[in-house]
C-alpha cells in the first residue's frame, strides 16, 4: 500500500514538472524589428545602419532635410511586373515618412534619391545578409 502511494506521488510529480514544457507555444521566434534612418539632403544620403539580417522587419524612417522635393527608391520597386523587392516614395522638403518592409531577400539592394526638378541622382547600396 505504501509502495503504491509512493509510485503515484512520483508519477504525479513528474507530470507536474514536465507540464510547463508541453504548455509552451509551438511557434518560432518572432523576427527582429530594426529601425533604419534615411536622411536625404540636396547633396547626400545617409543610411544608418547600412546592413540588416535577412528575416528582419525593417522600419525605414525617411527624412528629407533638403530644399528640393526628393524621390527615394529602394530596390527595384519601379521596374517590371511580378514580385517587386523594394519601394519608392516622394518626400517634400522637411517631410518625414515611415515605411515597413520585411527583408526576405539576401544580397545588395540599391537605392537612389533624385530631385524632381533637377538632374542630380544620388546612389548607394543597402546590404541584406
Amino acid at each position: 500500500m505504501r509502495r503504491r502511494r509512493l509510485l503515484a506521488t512520483a508519477s504525479l510529480t513528474s507530470l507536474v514538472i514536465a507540464a510547463p514544457g508541453f504548455a509552451g507555444p509551438r511557434t518560432t521566434n518572432a523576427p527582429q524589428i530594426l529601425t533604419i534612418k534615411v536622411t536625404i539632403t540636396d547633396s547626400s544620403i545617409t543610411v544608418k545602419p547600412r546592413a540588416a539580417a535577412r528575416g528582419t522587419n525593417a522600419v525605414f524612417i525617411l527624412t528629407n532635410r533638403g530644399t528640393q522635393t526628393q524621390r527615394w527608391v529602394l530596390g527595384n520597386a519601379t521596374r517590371g511586373v511580378g514580385k517587386k523587392i523594394g519601394f519608392a516614395s516622394v518626400l517634400a522638403p522637411d517631410q518625414q515618412k515611415s515605411v515597413v518592409m520585411f527583408l526576405d531577400y539576401r544580397g545588395p539592394l540599391p537605392y537612389s534619391a533624385s530631385q524632381l526638378r533637377g538632374s542630380r541622382v544620388l546612389k548607394g547600396s543597402f546590404r541584406i545578409r
